[in-house]
């Protein structure tokens, strides 16, 4: 079991050195240009986009719809009433997740009534269940009355990938209906999920737990760190590979009104490189341990536990076969209410479905168009189950470069002890946004204008 842990904590590490991500105000945000990876057909501002290598998009999402840190660690409390109480709250919903993303690099540009972006990005996701029955069996009052817990619908999925990317879109009905698409290579350099989980529990006595195992782990990538002489080259373009595509939408239907949708992540990865299965068969009696949290023995028992469990699971370590795996598909669903130019209302829906469950998102936004060198969005949104999410955002046009900042959960970088959600996105681009429409207007009169015209209609268009 402690090999498996490493093994999966190779990507938690990567997962965790990050900062965060913000998608709920990102989507209609169409200021910047990143706007494109939640919807390929979002219409863009800029004439050119170059995004700055590494720099152009930096972004994490964290979300535990279970718990937060103060719920168990709060000062002057019982750390094992606080532990009864978290207990208490959680059930088969209950998800932690933890999404990373970096732009390598990117470019955009205009091209008659369509759009090509092409460029890199790097994912690194966490996605787990939160085992409630485990925390019923551990912390629960009530635990001697569990006498048999299932825990086969646990799940836990981890992934390292880059993918490369081509995307276009295209304006059709006079632009009022915009379509689009992107398409992905994909290298995946480490991936581990639960592929079965089949752990039940019986209670025979106060201190003793029967456990029966059949447990499949598929992993690959993390071994390549294991290696005498690591190559990077090696892991960073693994022979595991897919492709996955994005579709989208935009339409809009009048001056007030405007609807957009897509679907993202639609594929897979085939894994053959560095793969590694872990596989428990076996029955076991677990007695416990006797720690005391509240005197700070935490790490202590969490070595005894892990040490018991290791024991009674029997982890065998195997050579692996090939495997594929699907990504986690993503939608979107939004309507917009324009007032003016400059001023938006929208609403947001979305959903990630992930082992045939889906996870849904609400949002409310605004945005802001000041002028080209400044604009902003606000919101609200509902995660997953977790309300009291305030973002706000803005992009800033310094000449040819800009900087972007944006969060959905703008308290939760403050209030870190107690947030459940948060995110956070920025980068700096390279920006061109052509000529303006007045003066684009201007240009046209001129060279439509008759040959022979006075000095008083020359002024007049000159002004204009």
């Amino acid at each position: 079991m402690k090999k498996i842990l490493s093994t999966i904590s190779v990507v938690v590490a990567l997962v965790f050195s990050a900062s965060a991500q913000s998608d709920m105000l990102l989507y209609n945000f169409n200021a910047i240009s990143q706007s494109l990876h939640t919807n390929p057909a979002m219409p863009q501002q800029t004439k050119v986009w170059v995004g700055l290598p590494a720099i152009s998009g930096f972004s994490t999402h964290y979300h535990n719809s279970g718990f937060s840190a103060v719920d168990i660690f709060e000062a002057n409390t019982d750390i094992n009433a606080n532990l009864r109480n978290v207990t208490a709250g959680l059930d088969a919903s209950s998800q932690l997740a933890v999404n990373q993303t970096v732009d390598l690099l990117g470019i955009g540009f205009s091209l008659k009534k369509g759009f090509v972006s092409l460029g890199a990005t790097q994912h690194i996701n966490l996605t787990m269940d939160i085992p409630y029955q485990l925390f019923e069996v551990m912390f629960s009052e009530n635990n001697n009355s569990i006498s048999q817990l299932d825990l086969s619908t646990f799940d836990l999925e981890i992934s390292n990938r880059t993918a490369f990317y081509l995307g276009y879109q295209h304006r059709f009905l006079n632009e009022k209906l915009t379509l689009g698409v992107r398409a992905n290579y994909l290298i995946g350099q480490q991936h581990a999920y639960i592929e079965r989980s089949n752990i039940s529990l019986t209670n025979d006595s106060t201190y003793t737990i029967n456990g029966r195992s059949d447990i499949l782990v598929r992993s690959a990538g993390a071994s390549a760190f294991e290696a005498d002489a690591i190559e990077p080259m090696n892991i960073a373009f693994a022979d595991n590979t897919g492709f996955s595509f994005n579709f989208g939408g935009h339409y809009q239907l009048s001056d007030s009104w405007s609807f957009s949708a897509s679907v993202l992540d639609i594929g897979s990865i085939t894994y053959n490189d560095y793969t590694r299965n872990y596989v428990s068969d076996s029955e076991f009696e677990f007695r416990g341990i006797e720690a005391d949290l509240a005197a700070n023995d935490f790490g202590d028992a969490l070595d005894r536990a892990v040490d018991s469990l290791e024991a009674g699971f029997n982890f065998q370590e195997v050579d692996g076969d090939s495997y594929t795996r699907s990504l986690m598909p993503r939608i979107f669903a939004a309507a917009n209410y324009h007032i003016t130019e400059k001023h938006t209302f929208g609403a947001l829906y979305h959903s990630r479905i992930w082992n045939g469950e889906a996870f849904h998102d609400f949002g409310i936004n605004y945005q802001g168009r000041l002028s080209r060198t400044f604009q902003f969005t606000a919101g609200y949104s509902m995660i997953n189950g977790t309300a009291h999410n305030i973002g706000a955002g803005f992009d800033l046009k310094l000449g040819a470069f800009q900087l972007y900042l944006m969060s959905d959960n703008i308290f939760g970088m403050v209030d870190y002890g107690g947030l459940q959600t948060t995110n956070f996105r920025f980068g700096i681009n390279l920006t061109f946004y052509g000529k303006k429409e007045k003066k684009k207007k201007q240009e046209e009169a001129k060279t439509n204008a008759p040959s022979q015209t006075n000095n008083e209609s020359n002024n007049f268009i000159n002004y204009f």
